[in-house]
């Protein structure tokens, strides 16, 4: 009977929302003992005393200063002074860099830094068998819908792609084609694995992410308006109904592994992954805000609230910190605008999850309960109180 050699995972982006949780859940999912080692990378410092991994799990390490638009020779020597690199079996992508303020720039540096990736693992790794590619809603051409595309939701992996001149600005799609022609006649596969909004916790700051930004604006209104007080919905009509399919970061990580587990049948292929439930901000909005004991009501443009009302509050941002002990810069860091425009989408957006149930991926969660999971991580973290 032939040996099996132990998975040993490699997270690319182990710093952000995506790549924090798939470190945490290859610790645990589908089995303790699924990796036996798991490796994360980070650009930005994540030090193990305030990742919140478990410190007595010793499978796991993080490295930072892992910059991948240095170039493939430079992130392999970096790579490289890792022990034991070489057993590197599976690998998930998450990066991503905001350089560049057109989307050709932008699309240049994402596949530079892909590209870098790859040929640095490739130079590495040789039991590399899976690699996965995490994209998202963009790959639907979500910022041109006002463009006249094509666009019928729900959002399904097997639509084409965007025409032209719009697709040459998505870069996805050239992402994809890079992996595709990377993999070709190598050993190992890869696949692409789209989320919608993802909803989630870091243990450090991290300004696209609209938990912590709806964390920190309804602790604060809390403290301020006070308990009970009604929440208008930070947003529009249209978004306020809306259908979306929100995937939570937890969601998200054990797609991740059970895609890399199962490579014949998701290779080359693009999978939809979510929390299961099609939703509208007006069935969850006061689910969300009832957990810090506020009543979330339907929006309303006489009353401030959302980004615009923490701005009007910002010159108490520091003694509030300071009151319940919290840890300093999140407001600060956190992208108020990111959080308007997500919830203040005006058009249905809602996925077809019927691929990743095909494979047998099976994984639900309620959408309020991925945001509250996030709340309570942020307030074991000192961000809310």
């Amino acid at each position: 009977m032939a040996v099996q050699t132990p998975k040993q995972a490699l997270v690319f982006g182990a710093s952000g929302i995506s790549g924090w949780s798939i470190v945490k859940e290859c610790l645990s999912y589908p089995s303790p003992n699924a990796f036996s080692r798991v490796i994360g990378l980070s650009n930005r410092p994540l030090t193990e005393g305030v990742s919140m991994l478990p410190i007595e799990n010793k499978k796991w390490e993080l490295h930072s200063g892992v910059d991948l638009e240095r170039g493939a020779d430079v992130v392999a020597e970096k790579l490289k002074a890792i022990g034991g690199i070489e057993g590197i079996s599976h690998v998930y992508f998450t990066s991503y860099t905001a350089h560049g303020s057109d989307h050709q720039t932008l699309k240049q540096a994402n596949v530079t830094i892909l590209l870098n990736a790859v040929q640095a693992v490739e130079k590495l790794c040789p039991n590399l068998q899976f690699w996965t590619l995490q994209t998202g809603g963009k790959a639907y051409g979500v910022e041109f819908v006002n463009k006249g595309i094509d666009y019928n939701p729900p959002l399904k992996e097997t639509m084409p792609r965007i025409p032209e001149p719009y697709a040459s600005n998505i870069f996805y799609y050239a992402q994809y084609d890079t992996m595709e022609r990377l993999s070709e006649g190598k050993r190992w596969k890869f696949c692409e694995i789209r989320p919608d909004a993802i909803v989630g916790f870091v243990p450090q700051n991290n300004a696209m992410n609209i938990a912590q930004a709806l964390g920190l604006f309804l602790a604060m209104y809390k403290s301020v308006e006070g308990s009970g007080s009604e929440v208008p919905f930070p947003g529009n009509e249209a978004a306020y109904k809306e259908l979306h399919t929100d995937t939570s970061q937890d969601i998200l990580a054990r797609f991740h592994i059970f895609a890399s587990f199962h490579a014949d049948a998701v290779a080359g292929r693009a999978f939809n992954v979510a929390d299961g439930d099609v939703v509208n901000w007006e069935e969850i909005w006061p689910g969300v805000c009832s957990w810090f004991g506020l009543k979330g009501v339907g929006p309303d443009q006489s009353r401030s609230t959302g980004a615009k009302w923490v701005q009007e509050h910002k010159g108490q941002w520091n003694a509030w910190v300071k009151e319940h002990g919290l840890k300093e810069g999140a407001l600060e860091a956190t992208s108020w605008d990111f959080m308007s425009v997500l919830m203040g989408i005006p058009f249905d957006r809602h996925y077809d999850l019927s691929a990743c149930r095909q494979v047998g991926f099976n994984e639900t969660v309620s959408t309020v309960k991925g945001y509250t999971l996030a709340f309570e991580r942020m307030k074991h973290a000192k961000i809310i109180p």
